[in-house]
């Protein structure tokens, strides 16, 4: 498969359709958090295109880092806070809705940890194979930490969707983490911008199942 410049646009402006109409059609202030996601995610993938362009077209190449920490600022500092925060907003009292604060708390370290290696070592982005890389400077004891900050970032991401009690996440989640494995096994390297891609497009599946939250129960 091959990613582009033209394919994260594409999916910026068919997400962001998509997540206009979830975020539009809300009832409840609860049920925001999730439908911002794949409007979020349609930013995400705007940003990128733009880091696509800066390697192609001199009038974006000024903009280059700016892309860089628009993008890596939402795939990894939004996202390990916004996901479980949006599953506890949902999910009524109970175990189900402890675990998801437990994770707000474990996504915000991951998030700190992450906005600090944004300000620290200046992300440079590197075209490889039709993929982006985000090559950053390893600090002192960068390997100490490694780790636990993808780990967190995981759980943090991941497993909130396990733990939802809303009829259609299961599916969700479960796509969702066959795209990170499919992604970590064959595009390591480029991680950060292949599992967004794929879970940009898994996110317009939350406009069908906050629908299906609003339809009565058949008796």
């Amino acid at each position: 498969m091959c990613f582009s410049a033209t394919a994260s646009f594409a999916a910026s402006v068919v997400i962001g359709a998509i997540g206009t109409i979830t975020l539009a059609s809300c009832n409840r202030p609860a049920e925001r958090w999730l439908a911002s996601v794949p409007l979020l995610f349609a930013l995400q993938q705007l940003a990128e295109g733009f880091v696509w362009l800066s390697f192609t077209h001199s009038a974006f190449t000024a903009g280059q880092h700016t892309f860089t920490l628009c993008f890596l600022f939402l795939a990894w500092v939004v996202w390990p806070v916004l996901i479980p925060l949006a599953f506890y907003k949902l999910e009524p009292p109970g175990p189900r809705r402890t675990w998801c604060r437990r994770l707000i708390f474990v996504g915000t370290a991951s998030a700190l940890y992450a906005t600090f290696n944004l300000l620290a070592k200046y992300p440079v982005p590197d075209i490889a194979t039709c993929h982006i890389i985000y090559h950053t400077q390893k600090l002192y004891r960068h390997e100490l930490f490694f780790v636990p900050h993808q780990t967190a970032y995981i759980l943090a991401t991941v497993l909130p969707m396990f733990l939802s009690s809303l009829k259609g996440v299961k599916v969700l989640a479960l796509t969702n983490f066959c795209a990170l494995v499919f992604c970590f096994y064959l595009f390591q390297y480029a991680l950060p911008s292949t599992w967004c891609f794929f879970a940009a497009l898994l996110s317009s599946m939350i406009y069908l199942i906050l629908r299906r939250q609003r339809q009565p129960a058949m008796t």
